[in-house]
């Protein structure tokens, strides 16, 4: 470091100068821009909902649930296994609820819970300490952020969707008296559970980032994605029993995720109205054989089950919700940061 003194200061100390040389140099660097700025805003959301790279009591609430809905899928494969070296194909589908439609059907309301704990960090602390404004510093705009986040949490929703269901579907494969057979039969489940698994965690993502972006406060912002999600339908329950009113179901976002999921396993007939009535007799022979053994209202459910609604109410309903809040939440954050 060079040091230079102004010579005419002379003896006053309030008039000398020292000027220091610090070899500054100019960013040589490779410039990427807002794609670099957007991937580290992912980034950066994918490390706060996981708590990577944070103390442990950052970590135990996201990988806690992880791991209990990782412990139910092994139930329920050891469940199945017994079920098949017993009984063969039968005892599978005897074993109550272990099924990949089934699993779903249980696990969106642990989804819901999981998204409420967790995505409100994505979005609250960086509005209630003014972080946010120093992304917009940089070349990322309002869209981009949001965007950002919400990719960031998708990730974390498909990753804690799909993982238990891969669990139960190697657990019901090496449980089989015969792996590859029942492999060769049932590999088409894969792409069900997996496209369920997609359009269950788009939903929640993204009614989870809106509810986080109306408010500042964590807390706020888990109570009001829980009422989001029961309100609706305890309110509509009552009159979606009565068949004139079934179509009021399209309110309650739990009823349309499980009916939504019911169509990609087993698919929805097409009826007037919306209103799909199930088909009886339909699905595996398996099922089939439940059904014989114990009649239509067996306790141990059936994958022959077909969505009450027709394809066509239930992608209007369900693209609906998804559009409405997206856009709600997009428009909310350019209205608040531009």
């Amino acid at each position: 470091m060079n040091e230079a003194t102004n010579p005419q200061a002379g003896g006053d100390p309030n008039a000398s100068s020292v000027v220091f040389d610090i070899g500054y140099q100019r960013y040589a660097g490779p410039r990427e821009g807002r794609r670099r700025a957007r991937l580290a805003v992912y980034k950066d959301g994918v490390r706060k909902a996981l708590g990577l790279g944070r103390g442990a009591k950052t970590k135990l609430l996201p990988w806690a649930f992880i791991s209990i809905t990782i412990v139910i899928g092994i139930i329920m494969a050891v469940t199945a296994g017994v079920g098949q070296r017993t009984l063969g194909d039968v005892g599978g589908e005897l074993a109550p609820g272990t099924s990949h439609r089934f699993f779903y059907e249980l696990s969106i309301t642990i989804l819901f819970v999981f998204a409420a704990l967790v995505a409100p960090r994505l979005l609250c602390p960086d509005r209630r300490n003014g972080t946010l404004h120093l992304y917009l510093v940089r070349p990322v705009t309002a869209t981009d952020y949001v965007e950002a986040r919400w990719a960031a949490f998708l990730t974390v929703m498909v990753l804690v969707a799909w993982l238990p269901q891969v669990v139960l579907f190697l657990g019901r494969v090496l449980g089989h008296p015969d792996p590859m057979a029942y492999l060769g039969r049932s590999w088409t489940d894969a792409p069900k559970f997996l496209l369920s698994g997609v359009a269950i965690a788009v939903m929640v993502t993204t009614v989870a980032m809106l509810a986080s972006a109306l408010t500042p406060r964590r807390g706020y912002a888990s109570v009001l994605l829980i009422a989001l999600y029961l309100i609706p339908g305890a309110v509509t329950s009552p009159l979606a029993v009565l068949p004139q009113f079934e179509w009021v179901a399209v309110f309650d976002l739990g009823e349309i995720l499980g009916e939504t999921n019911t169509m990609v396993f087993n698919g929805a007939a097409p009826a007037t109205d919306g209103i799909a009535q199930p088909e009886p007799g339909a699905g595996s022979a398996a099922s089939g054989i439940v059904q014989a053994e114990f009649g239509a209202e067996s306790p141990f459910g059936s994958e022959s089950a077909r969505a009450r609604f027709s394809a066509t109410f239930l992608l209007a309903a369900y693209f609906g919700w998804l559009f409405a809040a997206g856009g709600i939440l997009w428009t909310y954050y350019r209205k608040l940061t531009l």
